[in-house]
């Protein structure tokens, strides 16, 4: 399934945004706003001790870029890019999914260095479900995996409702992760 671009945004009570950052073709400019956007996510880097578990925009939007499975959206508050993250419908859902094709994969999000500790991390968290459904409307649960040595961003995800089943994925490059849920059809 390609994905489609809706251009809409996710508002939060916190003023946040999920701005998707598809580009229609790969050899097409983005829309003068999204490229704006684009180039803001990839300027952003999460804290040197959380780069391992996340990866940097730089690095992970051009892949993004080159799977039409892959959603990129910045986090954006009050016009400026606090945050980037991926949602995937194929990705490894695989591995970690009982059923992959009804699932939604969040991947390589993090809100920038010098944005974290002001809420934008949890506003964007609960977002999600609402981003989600609009890229994948079919869909019924929101799953990630998060390193288990991440603790800070464990909490993140339980506070902004993702359940930890206590699976465990073993695939990642930076160790075992928790995998967690959230379940889409309250949303």
């Amino acid at each position: 399934m390609a994905r489609t671009s809706s251009r809409a945004a996710a508002r939060t009570s916190w003023g946040v945004d999920l701005v998707d950052l598809t580009v229609a073709d790969a050899d097409a400019e983005a829309e003068p706003g999204v490229a704006r956007f684009r180039d803001a996510v990839r300027a952003l880097a999460p804290r040197a001790d959380q780069e391992e578990f996340s990866g940097r925009a730089a690095d992970t939007l051009p892949i993004a870029d080159r799977d039409p499975f892959r959603t990129p959206y910045a986090v954006v508050h009050d016009g400026t890019a606090v945050g980037f993250g991926v949602l995937d419908v194929q990705g490894y859902l695989d591995e970690i999914a009982d059923e992959p094709g009804r699932a939604v994969l969040l991947r390589g999000f993090y809100i920038g260095a010098e944005w974290q500790r002001r809420g934008f991390g949890g506003a964007a968290i609960r977002a999600l479900p609402e981003t989600a459904l609009k890229l994948a409307p079919w869909a019924e649960v929101l799953l990630l995996t998060v390193n288990v040595r991440n603790a800070g961003a464990v909490r993140a995800y339980l506070a902004g409702g993702f359940v930890d089943d206590g699976r465990r994925y073993y695939g990642g490059d930076a160790g075992p992760q928790h995998i967690l849920r959230l379940e889409l059809a309250a949303y």
